[in-house]
């Protein structure tokens, strides 16, 4: 079974977009649609339903995902073996934002260890315009933050996205038949200016027609919970970072009967600072961002 018709598959999947994909593996839409093909002729089943407006995996589409992740990880494992022990050491700089901290970070780092005990991390916690910065100087090799960055040479690899909702303290009263109205007359919180929650809040206030008020930005997550709990404001906010403190009942997730845009995921990296050694930390990232969010409940997860 050829690997480069497995990782078409998975771009496909990941973006549901064969034009998407075909971008971003540098390939016409035609040579995509050709290695889906072929991969379906050779596995006797459709993986796409392709007669629906959006595109969505079979359900042998669906059971194909991990069968395909692991392919490409034992196919990567199999090229390093002949490889000098040399080349799988060294220093990989990573620089996340915090909400990548609250979710997949620390799975992510242990399957890292494991797989290549010989790759040294060091780690930093950033805003998006933080890590974006730091990935432009060379001060890091990598980035786990949650929008394609623009620059010459740089690689984005999107990952699955996460959804954003409300959060508010327990004893909160919020209007079950108009949520929103009463989410948005009182002081709100969300993530740092620039943020996908940040211009989604903005959108909400625009669209409701309720005049901005007093809004909150930050780009830590422990601080934004401490506010929402201590009765300070509600929150727009990704909502896999915080679903410990929901479940522990803490906070209370708050249903704004509104669809709100997913938060994205993406690990972006600069060729021309890029080992063979980043460019695996990269990949692996990405298929562990997307194993983690498979994993979470549907309210939290990708749509």
């Amino acid at each position: 079974m050829n690997t480069r018709f497995i990782e078409a598959f998975l771009q496909v999947a990941r973006l549901k977009s064969f034009r998407a994909a075909a971008d971003q593996l540098h390939l016409t839409q035609a040579a995509i649609s050709n290695r889906i093909a072929s991969l379906e002729d050779e596995i006797g089943m459709r993986l796409f339903d392709r007669d629906t407006r959006e595109l969505k995996l079979t359900a042998v589409g669906t059971r194909l995902i991990d069968y395909a992740e692991r392919m490409l990880d034992l196919e990567q494992e199999i090229r390093l073996l002949g490889r000098p022990e040399s080349e799988l050491l060294g220093l990989v700089r990573i620089g996340a934002i915090d909400s990548v901290v609250h979710t997949w970070l620390i799975d992510f780092l242990k399957v890292l260890q494991s797989t290549y005990p010989g790759i040294e991390v060091q780690f930093t916690s950033e805003t998006s315009a933080g890590v974006y910065k730091a990935l432009c100087d060379g001060v890091i090799d990598i980035a786990l933050q949650t929008h394609p960055l623009d620059g010459e040479g740089i690689t984005n690899i999107p990952c699955l996205s996460i959804a954003t909702g409300w959060i508010a303290a327990n004893d909160t009263h919020i209007d079950p038949e108009h949520p929103l109205l009463d989410l948005l007359r009182l002081p709100t919180i969300t993530m740092s200016l620039g943020s996908q929650p940040h211009h989604a809040l903005r959108e909400l206030y625009r669209r409701t027609g309720i005049p901005a008020g007093k809004s909150h930005h930050m780009s830590s997550i422990s601080a934004i919970l401490q506010l929402v709990q201590s009765g300070f404001g509600n929150a727009l906010v990704p909502l896999a970072p915080v679903r410990a403190a929901i479940e522990a009942g803490l906070v209370k997730r708050v249903d704004c009967k509104v669809a709100l845009p997913q938060q994205p995921l993406v690990v972006s990296y600069t060729e021309a600072h890029s080992s063979e050694a980043i460019r695996i930390v990269a990949e692996l990232a990405c298929r562990e961002c997307d194993r983690y969010v498979r994993a979470l409940p549907a309210f939290y997860g990708s749509e």
